[in-house]
């Protein structure tokens, strides 16, 4: 399979269908118990999979990166509940973390060129230009009217941080050749367990013990979305942290996360009316230099 396949598939499911699915359970006031459920579901989808390939066995480092990016999540919900487009902005760093743990400890810059590299610095212009200009313009409708609390940055800092480690260990261990099978049920398995942790702490502030099972129709057909496309979303990025560098993947990640959520968030949930012309400009700058990026690799 060429590597390009499973980032483009990451990149829509993570960045687009997921934003839409997810967002109104993350408005939830007992999203830590949705939460939970979600990446159970997604347990229950892997565990068949892995035992009948012969990949069900435990791997330590995966469930302990697993149960930190669960905690991740939590903070992802978090932000996101504050404000979708708003955490797409500042959410890049997760990206340039992975990046420079691989150029520094998987020495992948055999695998940069002049062209490969100007595509990085493209993206990442690109992302800095948007997340500068918007922060500065602000929204104009919607939800995002109000000022961010500070509270949103602790949350996007901390899901970026915890992520950009725990995407670095998905290129390391794809380096390993463990099955995908086995990855993603220990991946969710340490996922689970976080999220059952913050149910159990979370609980007597929420109030509300029994909210799951009072989900609408809706709610749960949303929920079980979420746990086969987060399956799908892990899976596909694993897939192509097998097949190419982390250091050619993530600027097309990068400038996925920069347009996919924003878009998602100012036209599905009007948190803006428009977009401006120097948002434009940026998105295209950030996919012609993902789409150097791409092709520069694709020749070598």
């Amino acid at each position: 399979m060429p590597w390009y396949v499973p980032v483009m598939l990451r990149i829509v499911v993570t960045y687009v269908a997921l934003p839409v699915l997810v967002k109104p359970l993350a408005e939830h006031p007992a999203r830590a118990p949705i939460l939970a459920l979600q990446f159970f579901g997604a347990v229950g989808l892997a565990l068949p999979a892995a035992l009948i390939l012969g990949q069900g066995t435990l791997h330590g480092p995966i469930v302990v990166v697993g149960f930190f990016t669960g905690l991740a999540a939590y903070a992802y919900w978090r932000a996101i509940d504050l404000s979708l487009s708003r955490t797409a902005l500042f959410a890049f760093w997760d990206d340039l973390i992975a990046m420079g743990l691989s150029y520094g400890l998987l020495h992948e810059g055999e695998f940069l060129n002049a062209w490969t590299l100007t595509g990085m610095g493209m993206s990442v212009m690109a992302v800095i230009l948007f997340t500068v200009h918007s922060y500065v313009t602000g929204p104009t409708s919607g939800k995002d009217q109000a000022p961010v609390p500070w509270v949103h940055f602790w949350y996007v800092g901390l899901y970026s941080v915890i992520l950009g480690l725990g995407v670095f260990f998905m290129r390391y261990i794809g380096l390993q050749d463990v099955g995908l099978a086995r990855f993603l049920l220990n991946w969710y398995a340490g996922a689970a367990v976080a999220a059952g942790l913050l149910v159990l702490t979370f609980r007597a502030r929420m109030h509300t013990p029994a909210v799951p099972l009072a989900l609408s129709r809706q709610a749960w057909l949303r929920l079980a979305g979420g746990s086969l496309l987060i399956l799908v979303a892990v899976g596909s990025a694993y897939g192509a942290y097998r097949l190419a560098p982390q250091t050619v993947v993530q600027p097309l990640f990068l400038v996925g996360e920069m347009v996919g959520p924003a878009l998602v968030g100012l036209y599905v949930f009007g948190e803006r009316e428009t977009l401006a012309r120097h948002d434009q400009a940026y998105f295209t700058l950030g996919l012609a230099g993902g789409l150097l990026v791409a092709l520069s690799f694709s020749f070598q």
